[in-house]
């Protein structure tokens, strides 16, 4: 159905809020995702790898002075934490889809 004729024809209502079962079931893969990207991101940012010369393996400070690397690793740091709680809660969506 085109988006026109929906203005004309609208789908029939759904309840608000949604059910917490029904919401969880539609969160979980974009949740496990996110937990994914963030975790390895925050490795990555929270690593002294990015930093090196590719040629030389040492830290150019001046390109990369030691408070940037500071803030670059404490976003790392941070961005794994995110990643872990949201772990944490797809197990916890997991759990109960379970044995709730």
């Amino acid at each position: 159905m085109s988006n026109i004729l929906s203005v004309f024809n609208p789908p029939p209502s759904r309840p608000y809020p949604p059910s917490p079962d029904e919401l969880e079931s539609q969160c979980l893969p974009c949740t496990a995702i996110q937990s994914i990207v963030a975790i390895g991101g925050g490795l990555y940012l929270s690593s002294p790898n990015q930093f090196k010369d590719k040629t030389t393996g040492k830290i150019d400070l001046r390109k990369n002075p030691i408070w940037w690397q500071r803030s670059v690793r404490g976003a790392g740091i941070i961005l794994f934490g995110l990643g872990a709680y949201r772990a944490g809660e797809v197990v916890q969506i997991l759990y109960r889809k379970r044995f709730g």
